[in-house]
């Protein structure tokens, strides 16, 4: 476990290394600093020893020594305060810099990972990962190193050196127990670690529950499970602390440990001292000095309870961020990739075969099909026949283990991700919105662009109407996956996005089964606008919709079974026909009832 904790820190402390000067220079800050401080008992053991000379023998009262050591005391205070306080704004300044650091790399990384890995983990799990592992780096480089651990170990190596070199005992009595302590709290510390990952692994999957249940507010609203949700977020909040318990009552045997052994440390040290003095080999001054010295060296014993409680606590939470940035890049560019020259031809897939384990389980197999540009292809079949793989291998969300993806003659695994996906334009079934206005929405992956240029597309899109209806028109915030539109406004802002991207492939994900007939209305006249002079594919919830397209592909059970017009697959696909009259028959039903 400490080899784990030993390896994490020194990887936290790795990304310091473009900071050596930056760290150099406050080394030097903070040993002034100490050193400023470590002088003081040594200038209170001057006048001490002249006060105690001075009532022992009498004489003339040594005025000049008081008021030049009171001025020697100010000023080294002084001096240690002020080096210390510009320690702690640059320590401070170089730690936020790579708290924020450490979190844009996290995201930055989770961003690029591969759909699978999305898939497979809960976005506010990852988002609690970044936010806790982000704090916790300040608080183990700013608050544990920086603050309570290196100030601390200069003035235990500044007092120590001091008393070593006044009285060697002294020294020893101060310094042993500090071994002894780290051998009597060893396997404690390694159980607290283990229990502190299963608190940790408790709370995370709380975050996760915690978003998930905000993310479907309305649904809990609608079964009325508001006291049930609260309820089980309540008892899955008592079992994490349960586990946290667990190890805080180790930590109080590792406290009385310390207790004892910081204890009988001074009671040795102030026993030595007061032996010294008796036998007159130390002055007053002297005792006084080392027992000064000896609180001063104590310090860093006296915190270590606390400090190793917060740093196996922070470096778990710590570990889990570093494991979202060492999650391995399944979809890279290759180290000659190059730009993909605008689509003129055709899009082909050749002998292509994918399955998501990796294994012999295809989720696609053997896919041989050429899509002419400026042509619409559907892709129709059941749920989980392929053709949501198809479009994602396409945008090379994923890399077939076997064949090519060719864009005129270009296998898209050598061209640049950026340049191939410039040239694509996505608008989902249910479109992703941001909480953010409809301009940045629409607008969005296009950088600075014209007004005039998202009003032109969101006219393109009919939405332009009912966003000027909106309460501060294109400068309203949408808010929340865009809760505060309808679903056919959902959807015009997607395709009004899509208009402004001007993409050579369009990949349209057939959304108007589920609209009122109004909107499905605008949204047919909506998408054969963007359609227009394109090259399209569609993924097909109702045959009636594609009726006209120039190829269908008819998938199943991860192939194509058969592709052609319409007119073709009438007679020369079963799967297709099957399809058509089910369809069909379900609409005779609806428009009867409706009857």
């Amino acid at each position: 476990m400490y080899n784990k904790k030993s390896s994490t820190l020194k990887r936290i402390l790795s990304l310091l290394q473009d900071r050596k000067k930056t760290i150099a220079f406050l080394f030097i800050l903070i040993t002034l600093s100490q050193i400023a401080s470590i002088a003081v008992p040594f200038v209170s053991k001057i006048i001490i020893d002249s006060l105690t000379e001075f009532i022992k023998n009498g004489g003339t009262l040594p005025l000049s020594t008081l008021a030049y050591c009171s001025a020697g005391i100010l000023i080294l205070t002084l001096i240690s305060s002020a080096l210390l306080s510009s320690y702690n704004f640059n320590l401070f300044q170089m730690v936020t810099k790579l708290e924020d650091k450490v979190r844009n790399q996290t995201l930055g990384k989770y961003l690029q990972l591969h759909s699978l890995f999305h898939h497979g983990v809960s976005s506010g799990q990852i988002i609690g990962r970044i936010d806790r592992g982000g704090t916790s780096v300040y608080i183990i480089v700013y608050e544990i190193i920086g603050q309570n651990f290196i100030p601390p170990i200069i003035i235990f190596i500044g007092a120590f050196a001091a008393l070593l070199y006044s009285n060697i005992w002294i020294a020893l009595a101060i310094v042993i127990p500090f071994p002894i302590y780290i051998l009597a709290t060893r396997n404690i510390a390694n159980k607290i670690y283990l229990i502190e990952q299963k608190a940790n692994d408790a709370f995370e999957n709380i975050s996760k529950e915690m978003y998930d249940v905000a993310g479907n507010v309305q649904t809990v609203k609608k079964f009325s499970q508001e006291e049930k949700e609260t309820q089980d977020n309540r008892n899955s909040l008592l079992n994490a602390r349960k586990i946290q318990y667990t190890a805080e009552r180790l930590w109080s045997h590792i406290e009385n440990i310390q207790a004892i052994i910081s204890t009988t440390g001074r009671v040795a040290v102030l026993a030595l001292s007061a032996w010294f003095v008796l036998q007159g080999t130390a002055t007053i001054g002297q005792f006084v000095l080392y027992v000064t010295l000896q609180n001063m060296a104590y310090q860093p014993l006296s915190s270590l309870g606390s400090l190793f409680t917060r740093m196996r606590r922070n470096m778990t939470r710590v570990e889990r961020l570093f494991a979202v940035l060492d999650e391995p890049l399944r979809v890279t560019d290759t180290p000659n990739a190059f730009n993909l020259p605008p689509l003129q031809k055709q899009i082909e897939f050749k002998d292509v075969s994918f399955s998501y384990r990796g294994d012999k389980e295809w989720a696609l197999k053997d896919i041989n099909v050429i899509i002419p540009a400026h042509t619409t292809c559907a892709l129709v079949g059941r749920s989980g026949s392929g053709k949501t793989t198809f479009i994602n291998l396409l945008l090379r969300s994923h890399d077939p283990q076997r064949g090519n993806i060719l864009i005129d003659g270009f296998d898209i695994s050598k061209v640049t991700k950026v340049s191939l996906r410039e040239q694509i334009a996505v608008v989902p079934q249910e479109v992703d919105l941001f909480s953010r206005t409809v301009v940045q929405n629409i607008a969005y992956g296009r950088g600075n662009i014209s007004k005039e240029k998202i009003e032109n597309a969101a006219k393109t899109a009919l939405a332009h109407d009912f966003i000027l209806k909106l309460e501060q028109g294109y400068d309203t915030i949408v808010g929340e996956r865009g809760v505060k539109l309808s679903g056919g406004e959902r959807q015009r802002i997607g395709i009004a996005r899509a208009v402004l991207r001007d993409p050579k492939i369009l990949i349209l994900d057939e959304a108007t089964s589920h609209l009122d007939t109004e909107s499905e209305q605008i949204i047919t006249r909506a998408t054969d606008a963007l359609v227009k002079d394109r090259t399209s594919l569609i993924i097909a919830h109702r045959l009636s919709t594609v009726i006209n397209a120039d190829k269908i592909l008819v998938f199943g059970g991860g192939k194509i079974e058969a592709m052609g017009t319409h007119v073709e697959l009438l007679h020369s696909s079963s799967t297709y026909l099957r399809l058509y009259s089910l369809q069909f028959a379900d609409e005779n039903v609806e428009d009867n009832n409706e009857e």
